[in-house]
């Protein structure tokens, strides 16, 4: 019954947490912050079980590293400077049908990360691309020519 317990305990504090963190922290995670959230399960790895009967750890390292995402994204929020530096910039990619290399090189993205996005836009040439930018999240948006 014990496991039930510490089961439900945690259930019901995360889902408090993400409440108290909003939507905008699930949907436009940076990956600092899904490093953190996977940290999360580590916390409590040895409490669920009942290993560690001190679920007062967990719950204490899981709100100091909630708290550090939210305070981070607020923070971001409200000061341009933290803000260009927590998130990166988006960077351009393709310009106008040509490879940006430098851009594709500093960033680590190959040719075929970019056809790939252009493949899921419905574009087959790179003549047809206005742009290529990698946005702060990972993803390549593709801007068609019109």
């Amino acid at each position: 019954m014990g496991i039930v317990i510490r089961v439900c305990l945690t259930y019901v504090f995360l889902w408090l947490c993400f409440r108290i963190l909003g939507k905008r922290e699930l949907t436009k995670m940076s990956p600092l912050e899904l490093v953190t959230l996977l940290l999360i399960p580590q916390l409590f790895s040895r409490t669920l079980p009942g290993e560690d009967y001190s679920m007062t750890n967990a719950i204490v390292g899981a709100s100091t590293l909630l708290s550090l995402v939210f305070l981070s994204s607020a923070a971001a929020y409200r000061s341009r400077w933290f803000g260009h530096i927590a998130t990166p910039e988006p960077t351009v990619l393709v310009d106008h049908g040509k490879w940006i290399e430098a851009h594709m090189n500093q960033e680590r993205i190959t040719t075929a990360d970019v056809f790939d996005a252009m493949h899921r836009s419905g574009l087959s040439e790179l003549n047809q691309v206005q742009w290529a930018v990698l946005q702060s999240d990972g993803k390549i948006a593709i801007i068609a020519k019109p």
